[in-house]
């Protein structure tokens, strides 16, 4: 039954994004825990980016090569075993290699899950990706919340560890759910499948809108806890560094929470409302229009505006991540896999970066330029849309399950 697959594909993005966004609103808690500078705790939070970015690709290539999707599924697993044993780390260095085991385990589930969603979903492909979206934002959700409650005041790190079990199932059912869909399309005899038939230039234009997409969240993300951690700082000035990031992780959290629910609502309204083939304007746009509000962190201190400012951005840089999975997947039908694996991955890789340009501008300058560069980016990626080809926007190629 294909609505069976579907709905476990759906959970496990869930779980393997709430892992993902364990990490970020505990920043300042590591930071603190471990003795990190500034520096090495924005280098921490891209090599997370880093190693999550260059899995993809690698296994949505193994996987297209292999005819495989086990790595769905050892994703998963991985995922939740690096992330949630970060607490047990006795080392700055077992800190760094077990987050990135963990976020190479997160990369190494998108793809395949990703490809294999487009497969169920026949001619829905952008509304099906939409809702794929649409659970990875409810996991980050979740976890930008549940990570400051289990780790910040009574807690500690180590209770990470109590969301390990459910990861390790849902992984193990992914596997057993998906095992047997076949992983590459059924080619008609006078089709070709070289990749050198492929519109190149559009797929790269549309690649270079989604890095400086990433770029926007990856930013925002390490800004936030920069721009709240400063607020509580100039708030209480007789606190340690220790009580003020335990005190602003959970404000971190609703921060990243509020904004991904933006995140959420702009991509689940943008696959369902746009048509095949009349994406650009909405792709060049849709950005554009929005870099005002992530400016205006410049300018608004955290708080009930704070939260609205969030969640738009939200909306603004992320509505056209699905649209670009699933253009990414019409671009190059015969294979799927690897257009996901650059669309998420391949941009997450260069992405990766973003939140050590923040910490450089935050130091060398002020945290408002700092968020006005993030706005810059965003713009940037609304622009690079302009390259791509309406025509191979508007060819749309079925595959066939």
């Amino acid at each position: 039954m294909v609505a069976f697959p579907f709905c476990v594909i759906l959970v496990s993005h869930y779980a393997v994004d709430t892992y993902s966004a364990l990490v970020p609103p505990l920043l300042g808690v590591i930071e603190t825990s471990f003795r990190l500078t500034p520096e090495r705790t924005a280098a921490f939070l891209g090599m997370g980016a880093l190693f999550s970015g260059l899995a993809q690709p690698l296994y949505a290539w193994l996987s297209d090569r292999l005819n495989t999707r086990i790595f769905g599924g050892l994703g998963v697993v991985l995922g939740g075993l690096g992330v949630t044993l970060i607490g047990y780390a006795e080392t700055p260095t077992i800190l760094f290699v077990l987050y990135a085991l963990g976020m190479m385990g997160v990369g190494m589930f998108h793809p395949i899950a990703v490809s294999t969603i487009g497969r169920l979903a026949g001619d829905k492909r952008s509304l099906a990706i939409s809702w794929f979206f649409v659970f990875g934002m409810g996991g980050w959700f979740t976890g930008s919340l549940a990570g400051p409650s289990l780790a910040t005041g009574s807690g500690s790190l180590r209770n990470l560890v109590y969301l390990l079990l459910p990861g390790v199932i849902i992984g193990i059912l992914l596997y057993f759910s998906i095992r047997k869909i076949s992983h590459k399309r059924i080619i008609e005899p006078h089709e070709s499948v070289s990749l050198k038939d492929y519109d190149w230039r559009s797929v790269f234009f549309l690649y270079l809108s989604s890095v400086f997409r990433f770029m926007v969240n990856m930013g925002l993300i390490y800004l936030f806890v920069r721009w709240i951690e400063r607020h509580v700082a100039e708030s209480h000035t007789t606190w340690s560094l220790s009580d003020v990031a335990d005190f602003s992780a959970p404000m971190i959290g609703w921060a990243n929470a509020t904004m991904i629910v933006g995140q959420a609502i702009g991509g689940l309204s943008a696959g369902a409302l746009l048509a095949e083939g009349k994406e650009k304007w909405a792709m060049i746009m849709i950005p554009i229009l929005f870099a005002p509000v992530v400016a205006c962190f410049a300018l608004i201190e955290p708080g009930a505006l704070g939260y609205v400012v969030c969640f738009l951005a939200g909306i603004g840089f992320a509505a056209m991540t699905p649209v670009t999975i699933s253009l990414g997947q019409r671009m190059m039908p015969f294979h799927t896999s690897l257009a996901s694996g650059l669309m998420l991955g391949g941009a997450w890789t260069i992405a990766s970066i973003s939140p050590r340009i923040a910490e450089i501008t935050v130091q060398t300058i002020d945290l408002p330029t700092a968020f006005l560069l993030v706005a810059g980016f965003q713009v940037l990626s609304g622009l690079s849309a302009i390259g791509i080809k309406g025509s191979s926007i508007g060819v749309v190629q079925k595959p066939t399950t």
